[in-house]
């Protein structure tokens, strides 16, 4: 893999990392529906899974598509996934593109975020 504006800028264990991420916001979410179920809360409560959910999915999106949002925000990329080997995106071109990405993949995370948010919401 290489660094390729709009479309690639974190390697294999930067992937890992957004995965993990990914799960662990999962596992949340499923743990405050499983409690304001058990519990049964009001179902406005239901919202607050909306922010887990929301990084799970961004989480998800990154690793999938191979593209950190916030590496692109600070103008980076990086494929050792030693935090160590960072480089920097110097074209503003290439940076725009980047830009670009990292905002479809946040507006693609809250859209599915809102999207399952509200199929639970109103299923119960």
């Amino acid at each position: 893999m290489e660094y390729t504006p709009g479309v690639c800028n974190i390697g294999r264990k930067e992937v890992r990392r957004r995965y993990t991420l990914a799960a662990a916001s999962f596992v949340v979410t499923a743990v405050i529906l499983y409690t304001i179920l058990s519990f049964n809360m009001p179902r406005q409560v239901l919202l607050v899974s909306l922010i887990p959910l929301m990084v799970g999915f961004e989480g998800f999106y990154q690793g999938y598509l191979h593209f950190c949002a916030g590496f692109a925000a600070g103008g980076i990329y990086d494929f050792t996934g030693s935090g160590g080997s960072r480089n920097r995106v110097t074209d503003p071109k290439a940076h725009k593109k980047d830009m670009r990405m990292a905002n479809k993949i946040h507006a693609y995370s809250i859209l599915s975020a809102l999207v399952i948010t509200a199929v639970i919401y109103f299923s119960l």
